[in-house]
C-alpha cells in the first residue's frame, strides 16, 4: 500500500525505532532511523528528504525535536509528526507554534500510528497540490499584461499584480485594503463606493471604459472588465484594466476626420445638417430661438485663376481662421462647399445677428495676405421661424446670399 513510501524515524531509544520500524516496514515503508536533531535536519539538507518525519521531542543531541522541526519547516516543507512520551499542555502548545501534523503518544496502538501517518501523506499531498495551484495561478496573475484586480463587495482591494502596479503606480503595500474608487475620477465608481457594490455599476454590461487617475496625478482611459465570483459566502469582484489611451485617441481622431473639413478644419457639411437638426429640436423644448447665415466669397474662381489653387486655399484658410475666432463656442461654422461656408448662430434670434455679421464681413475685407488682391463675402442670414425644416432654413438663407451677391457683393442680407 504504501511501497516506496520514505520515513524518517528519529528516535535515540533503539527499542521503540526497532518496534516503530519495523511495523511501519511491515506496512511498505522504507525507513531511514536517526538518533539526533541535527542528524534530522542534515538527511533533509542533503537533499534525502523523506516523504515523512517521525519525530521524537526528547533527542540524544543538543537539538530536540521541536527545534529540528522549526528548522526543517524552514526549509522544505514536509510532514511531520510528532512522537512523544509526555503530552502536556506545554508541549502541545510548542506543536501548535509549529506546521506540525499532529502527534502519537508513545505506547499508543500501531493502528492509531498507521492512521496519523496516511492522514499526514494525503493532507500533504493536498497542499502540495494547492501550492503547485496557487504558484500557477501566481504565475498567470504576474504575467498577465493587464492590471488585474480584486475587491470585496465595499470596494477594499485584496488582489494587485505586477501589471496594476505598472498601470496605476501604487505599489501592493500602498493599495491593498484600500477603496478602488480612489483610483478613477468616474463619477460612476463614486456611485459605485455610496451602494458598496460594484456589480450594480456594471449590471448593464461587464466592460466599460473609465477614466482612471495614475498616482502622479494623470488621468489615462482605461477598459475595464468586471466579474464577480462569490468565495465563502462573501462576494468578490475581479476587474482585468487595460489601458485604451491610444485606442480611444484614434478613435476620437477618425471621429474628427468624419465631421471635419479636411482642407479648413472646420466643420462638415453633414455634421452642420446634424447641429442644425439638434437646435431645431431644442427650439421645440426650450423655445430659445437662432439663426443661421451662409457666406460665400466673392469672385473666388478669379482668385483660383490668377493665383493658382493653392493660394484659393489659403485664403480659404484665413478666412475660416478669422471667422473661428470672432464667433462663440456655442456656435458652429462649418464649409458648406467650395467656397461655400454656413454659420450657426445659438440663442440669436436674426434682429441681433446684425452686428456679429457686419464684423465678419468687415474683417474679412480686411484680411491682407502677401501679393494677393483683396477679397470680399457675401453673407445671406436668416432666423429660426416655428415650423422651419433644416432644409428650408438652409434654403432661406443660401436665396438671401444670392441675393446678396446680385446686389453688388461684399453686403449681407436678412430674411426677417
Amino acid at each position: 500500500m504504501y511501497s516506496g513510501k520514505k520515513i524518517l524515524l528519529v528516535e535515540d531509544s533503539h527499542f521503540i525505532a526497532a518496534v516503530v520500524g519495523d511495523y511501519l516496514e511491515k506496512n511498505g515503508f522504507e525507513i531511514d532511523n536517526v538518533i539526533t536533531g541535527e542528524e534530522a535536519v542534515e538527511k533533509v539538507y542533503d537533499n534525502s528528504a523523506p516523504d515523512l518525519i517521525l519525530m521524537d521531542i526528547e533527542l540524544a543531541g543538543k537539538m530536540n525535536g521541536i527545534e529540528a522541526a522549526k528548522i526543517i519547516n524552514n526549509h522544505k516543507e514536509l510532514p511531520i509528526i510528532f512522537l512523544t512520551a509526555n503530552a502536556s499542555d506545554k508541549i502541545i502548545d510548542q506543536i501548535r507554534n509549529i506546521s506540525a501534523y499532529g502527534f502519537i503518544e508513545k505506547g499508543m496502538d500501531n493502528s492509531a500510528l498507521l492512521v496519523t501517518i496516511e492522514m499526514a501523506l494525503k493532507l500533504h499531498a493536498v497542499k502540495v497540490e494547492i501550492k503547485e495551484k496557487e504558484s500557477i495561478l501566481n504565475a498567470v496573475i504576474n504575467s498577465v499584461q493587464d492590471g488585474m484586480i480584486m475587491t470585496d463587495d465595499k470596494g477594499y482591494v485584496s488582489l494587485w499584480n505586477p501589471a496594476a502596479v505598472q498601470l496605476f503606480g501604487y505599489t501592493k503595500d500602498e493599495i491593498l485594503g484600500k477603496e478602488l474608487h480612489e483610483l478613477t475620477v468616474s463619477n460612476d465608481f463614486e456611485n459605485m463606493n455610496n451602494n458598496g457594490t460594484i456589480n450594480s455599476l456594471f449590471a448593464d454590461k461587464k466592460v466599460k471604459e473609465l477614466k482612471i487617475k495614475h498616482k502622479d496625478g494623470q488621468v489615462f482611459d482605461a477598459e475595464v472588465s468586471i466579474s464577480s465570483l462569490k468565495i465563502n459566502d462573501k462576494d468578490y469582484y475581479v476587474g482585468i484594466f487595460r489601458d485604451i489611451s491610444d485606442r480611444i485617441k484614434a478613435r476620437e481622431e477618425l471621429e474628427k476626420l468624419s465631421v471635419t473639413d479636411y482642407l479648413t478644419n472646420t466643420y462638415n457639411r453633414r455634421f452642420f445638417v446634424n447641429r442644425l437638426e439638434e437646435e431645431i429640436e431644442r427650439f421645440k423644448r426650450t423655445g430659445r430661438v437662432f439663426s443661421i447665415a451662409m457666406l460665400d466669397v466673392d469672385k473666388f474662381k478669379t482668385i483660383n485663376d490668377k493665383y493658382g489653387h493653392s493660394v484659393g486655399d489659403l485664403v480659404l484658410q484665413n478666412i475660416t481662421d478669422f471667422i473661428k475666432k470672432r464667433i462663440r463656442k456655442a456656435d458652429c461654422l462649418a464649409r458648406w462647399g467650395g467656397e461655400e461656408f454656413i454659420i450657426l448662430l445659438a440663442d440669436t434670434p436674426i434682429a441681433d445677428a446684425g452686428v456679429l455679421l457686419e464684423d465678419l464681413r468687415l474683417g474679412i475685407s480686411k484680411i491682407k495676405i502677401p501679393n494677393i488682391d483683396e477679397f470680399t463675402g457675401s453673407f445671406g442670414a436668416v432666423g429660426y421661424m416655428y415650423g422651419d425644416t433644416a432644409d428650408m432654413m438652409i434654403q432661406k438663407a443660401d436665396n438671401m446670399m444670392y441675393k446678396a451677391k446680385t446686389c453688388g457683393r461684399n453686403c449681407i442680407k436678412y430674411m426677417i
